[in-house]
């Protein structure tokens, strides 16, 4: 993580690699950049969304959100909602369900990004920036602001 941040913009980012740790060279055991930025995106939205007792672990978004590979969404979360599926893990490359269509996006370097940008814009444009219950406009999360005003 110190690695990707060093620097301006992520500069260091690998998608389907990553940099050194402990020592060590990268290889295909260790996670790509894409697999630690899309955890710490999760990580972050699980802490700021509300508590849900569906969800005892505290992985709000996580758990309603986000689908890993190899795993297959249950046939109710493919009807509902919207989520972002992680459809390979080496290199990881996403795309995103909504209310049961796959939405592909390009892979390749900023397939992570992509999917985060349209993941985020959904939310605005079709789910009034809600997501569930929480807000992630101006009055809640304040994540929706990179859209400007409209």
């Amino acid at each position: 993580v110190a690695d990707l941040a060093d620097g301006g913009c992520m500069s260091a980012f690998r998608w389907n690699g990553g940099g050194d740790y402990r020592g060590r060279k990268w290889d295909a055991d260790l996670p790509t950049d894409a697999v630690m930025v899309m955890h710490m995106l999760c990580t972050y939205l699980d802490s700021r969304l509300p508590p849900n007792p569906r969800y005892p672990d505290g992985k709000t978004f996580t758990s309603q959100h986000f689908q890993r590979s190899p795993n297959k969404p249950d046939a109710s979360s493919q009807q509902q909602g919207l989520y972002i599926h992680q459809i390979s893990t080496n290199p990881a490359n996403y795309q995103l369900v909504y209310h049961g269509t796959a939405l592909e996006l390009p892979k390749g370097r900023n397939n992570l990004f992509h999917t985060i940008l349209m993941f985020l814009y959904i939310v605005k444009t079709k789910e009034s920036g809600m997501l569930g219950r929480a807000n992630l406009g101006m009055s809640g999360v304040n994540i929706l602001w990179i859209f400007g005003e409209q």
